[in-house]
């Protein structure tokens, strides 16, 4: 998203810090029409998907502490959904770095740093490979 993420101001603070697993995915995957806003689109996207995220998170955090439901498979459902996701963005892409490197990272932070730091592990060093890649693309003059 480094490449179409270039909004200003507000737009811009709402579009990084709104950036959530689901406006990923929408706004990477989205066309934008002729004559629209590419960036206003991208904003208003962003903030809707928030909001949608945060009373969806407040109405189910209050029904699930009111009615003690048990969803069995739901689980396998969000696991079913992440990989549909990501064979979704490998098969758009024409290069499979991030993918193929988010694969590798995860298993080998799962490996040598075990559960306690996985998490921050395999958020951290992505961040830093993405940010070495983007400098070495900027020096190459290959900015896309």
């Amino acid at each position: 998203m480094l490449n179409r993420y270039d909004g200003k101001g507000l737009a811009k603070f709402i579009q990084i810090f709104g950036l959530c697993d689901e406006t990923f995915v929408v706004n990477y995957t989205l066309h934008v029409p002729e004559g629209i806003d590419r960036q206003q689109c991208y904003s208003w996207l962003s903030l809707f998907n928030y909001c949608y995220w945060v009373s969806g998170a407040l109405v189910g955090g209050i029904l699930g502490t009111t009615l003690a439901i048990k969803l069995p498979g739901l689980d396998f459902v969000m696991t079913a959904l992440f990989i549909v996701l990501c064979l979704n963005q490998f098969l758009r892409e024409e290069n499979h770095l991030s993918t193929i490197s988010g694969f590798v990272v995860t298993i080998l932070c799962l490996v040598l740093v075990g559960k306690t730091y996985f998490l921050l592990a395999t958020l951290v060093i992505p961040v830093a490979e993405f940010a070495l890649v983007d400098r070495a693309r900027q020096k190459g003059g290959k900015r896309s």
